[in-house]
């Protein structure tokens, strides 16, 4: 199982991280400080036949390409994926607009609030693919 973190907040990288090789040491990690270079791995990988991650961890707010950019240029590559790639987005806000704005777009398989317990990622790698919208607390 290989797990995209793309987020500007090393620190939420580090701890999220080490709870992911915690709950299982053979999980392949890459770390990603802004969208765009999330999707350049991506897109590169697309054009080299690389395997794709199974799940992306994208912060909704980053500098320089935020997580809607992102999710806006990956729209125009899923066609010609040929993977489920399961995309969560990531807030430190519960904002309600944010939450139905999220749940529009196909592309995303959850919303998930910062701090992410353990618990979370847990369930989330136990229950892999979850077959349904993943929204683990409000």
């Amino acid at each position: 199982m290989t797990f995209f973190l793309i987020d500007d907040d090393k620190i939420f990288q580090f701890i999220t991280d080490k709870i992911l090789r915690k709950i299982n040491p053979e999980i392949v990690i890459e770390k990603y400080l802004d969208g765009e270079e999330g999707l350049n791995s991506i897109k590169k990988r697309i054009e080299d036949g690389v395997s794709l991650p199974d799940v992306v961890l994208l912060d909704i707010n980053m500098p320089f390409m935020n997580g809607w950019q992102f999710l806006k240029e990956y729209k125009k590559l899923h066609l010609n994926i040929g993977k489920d790639v399961h995309i969560y987005l990531l807030t430190s806000s519960n904002n309600p607009e944010d939450l139905e704005k999220a749940k529009k777009i196909s592309e995303l398989s959850g919303y998930m609030i910062k701090p992410v317990t353990e618990k979370e990622l847990e369930v989330l790698i136990r229950e892999f693919p979850i077959n349904q919208w993943y929204q683990p607390r409000l």
